[in-house]
């Protein structure tokens, strides 16, 4: 009886379970239902607005500020400007360089041209008191003395050459004859006697034996003189009308030299 009664007696938690998945299956029948129910169109235009809707936003997004960009012509026309303001400054710095130089080299010079006037002037007052002491020197014996210079003539008749290596002999020399004061002095010595000029390493071409030349415009000339030739080579004074002057004679010409000892030279 007792298992007739439990068997006859319904399964509670079964059936409530029972009744909880038809629940469930009827709460999804009802969802799909209304998915079905649903208007297919108005999903594609409400997926077709939200796409609008998102594509608009993103094309209302404002782009991106690019940099400017300088045009090439800008660009080119700058960088000629530039070069143009660097060319005339290196030509400015250029020529005030050269104008500086200039200037320095100018000074220079004129330092260099005042320094050496002293030192000709220093040199011209060293010269002139050496030249002082030296002409207080005495003469030899058997020498006469005129300004800074001892003279003698000759005791013998000889050629130029022969007079010239007598004087060289006594540490002197043929006359060389620089002033009309020494001109005048020296004749006091006789009519003819050989000077110390000669024409024989050149012809035409007058030198003292100091290596000075003697100008044939010199006054002391005779009229006429020199003759010039090959034969007539060396100088000697002569007496005309009661005045000594020059005149070129043989070298072979036998007559008296005067020697002339210089202290200054």
């Amino acid at each position: 009886m007792a298992e007739d009664v439990i068997y006859a007696m319904p399964n509670m938690m079964t059936k409530a379970r029972y009744t909880q998945g038809e629940r469930e299956e009827r709460i999804v029948d009802i969802y799909a239902n209304l998915e079905s129910l649903r208007d297919p169109h108005q999903d594609s235009v409400g997926t077709e607005e939200s796409s609008k809707s998102l594509g608009t936003g993103r094309s209302q997004r404002p782009d991106a500020v690019s940099p400017p960009r300088c045009p090439i012509r800008a660009v080119v026309v700058l960088l000629g400007l530039l070069s143009v303001v660097l060319l005339a400054g290196l030509l400015g710095l250029a020529v005030k360089y050269k104008t500086d130089m200039e200037k320095t080299v100018m000074e220079k010079n004129v330092s260099m041209d005042r320094d050496m006037e002293q030192l000709l002037l220093t040199l011209k007052n060293l010269t002139e008191q050496r030249d002082a002491l030296l002409c207080k020197q005495e003469c030899p014996d058997g020498w006469v003395k005129f300004g800074c210079k001892c003279y003698m003539i000759s005791i013998k008749w000889q050629s130029w050459n022969k007079s010239r290596e007598f004087c060289v002999s006594h540490r002197a020399d043929l006359v060389v004859v620089d002033s009309k004061e020494e001109m005048d002095f020296i004749s006091r010595y006789g009519t003819f006697f050989w000077l110390g000029a000669t024409d024989a390493a050149s012809e035409g071409l007058w030198r003292w034996v100091d290596g000075t030349v003697l100008l044939l415009d010199d006054p002391s000339w005779s009229g006429g003189e020199p003759q010039g030739g090959e034969d007539k080579n060396c100088l000697k004074i002569i007496k005309k009308q009661k005045q000594y002057n020059w005149t070129d004679e043989s070298c072979d010409t036998i007559t008296l030299g005067l020697c002339e000892l210089n202290f200054i030279k």
